[in-house]
């Protein structure tokens, strides 16, 4: 598409959990892989918020970090503004890098706790060049702390000053100070209070429609989800199994795992609805089943779902990867 910002193609990552070589020959153990991400391939629009969703375990911190380099792909392509990612030069991807930041699940944790909010705030600035006057960069932290509802003032304190909406605040400031156009925002609020977490929200909206923001949000709060996101992809096992419009997603389902997910949230509106309990455990990745993932946890699984992985296809408007759907059985 024409105006998708970020664009994720056949990504894959695979980790080597491996004993020691001495250990495995000692014990006569083979290799073992990980696979936390598989084949997995979307589109994030300009000026959209694109929602990963799934139980603990699914990939979703790690297709965050693939995306903003902090690790390596074992397979598959990022492009980010029509650029590949993975073969920019030093130089280019220096400018290119300035364009994304992340805003991570722990405030807290990080948050340099030796440096003072005005310093942790002031680091993209410095390390980009984004000032040009490097004697102003005062005045551009007083703004970012006032823009995320702090005081100037605050720019002195260190981040065990303050409480945890706080200190999610700083990170926003400190994402917003290299005036990124994309933003992967890792469970931004998952460590903090409901009433905090409105606030926080809130505050993200406003920024996006304030700045232009794109945001990759990840969550494994539905209810969080619904408030933020324009479109929503579901991972089960480190694959995609459902892509659809936000409304569309929770109005009308269609995999089997994002109508167990769903069935899950408090149903507030006491509509009387008949409701399925999550049942059985995400599989071992090390170890994952043959054909779809989740067909060990399914109710509709038949011998085709064993033995055949099913893609992404869409229907109606929606893409999901199920035969139960395909066929009908659904």
């Amino acid at each position: 598409m024409s105006d998708a910002l970020v664009s994720i193609n056949n990504l894959s990552r695979v980790f080597d959990v491996s004993q020691p070589w001495l250990n495995r020959i000692l014990e006569g153990e083979e290799k073992k892989h990980l696979t936390a991400v598989k084949d997995v391939s979307f589109e994030i629009r300009r000026g959209e918020t694109f929602a990963l969703v799934g139980e603990s375990g699914s990939g979703k911190s790690t297709i965050a970090k693939l995306i903003v380099g902090l690790i390596r792909p074992s397979a598959g392509q990022i492009s980010f503004d029509g650029k590949n990612v993975a073969t920019q030069g030093s130089a280019s991807m220096r400018q290119l890098r300035s364009r994304f930041q992340m805003i991570f699940q722990d405030p807290f944790a990080s948050l340099n706790p030796r440096w003072r909010v005005k310093d942790i705030i002031a680091e993209p600035i410095r390390t980009f060049g984004l000032n040009g006057e490097t004697v102003r960069w005062e005045n551009r932290v007083d703004e970012l702390l006032e823009t995320v509802g702090l005081s100037s003032g605050d720019g002195g304190k260190f981040p065990h000053e303050f409480s945890g909406g706080q200190r999610q605040r700083i990170a926003i400031a400190r994402a917003l100070s290299a005036k990124p156009e994309f933003i992967v925002c890792d469970e931004p609020t998952s460590a903090l209070d409901v009433s905090v977490q409105a606030q926080i929200l809130n505050l993200m909206r406003d920024l996006q429609d304030e700045f232009g923001l794109t945001y990759l949000f990840i969550s494994h709060d539905l209810s969080v989800v619904r408030h933020m996101a324009t479109r929503i992809g579901v991972l089960y096992l480190g694959r995609l199994v459902e892509v659809a419009e936000g409304k569309t997603l929770f109005k009308d389902p269609q995999h089997p795992y994002t109508k167990m997910l769903l069935d899950a949230v408090p149903d507030l509106e006491m509509t009387g609805r008949a409701r399925k309990p999550v049942e059985g455990e995400i599989p071992n990745p090390i170890d994952p089943p043959t054909g779809c993932s989740f067909h060990p946890r399914c109710v509709l699984a038949n011998d085709r779902c064993k033995q055949e992985t099913p893609e992404l296809t869409l229907h109606k408007t929606t893409e999901a990867a199920c035969f139960a759907v395909e066929e009908g059985r659904a």
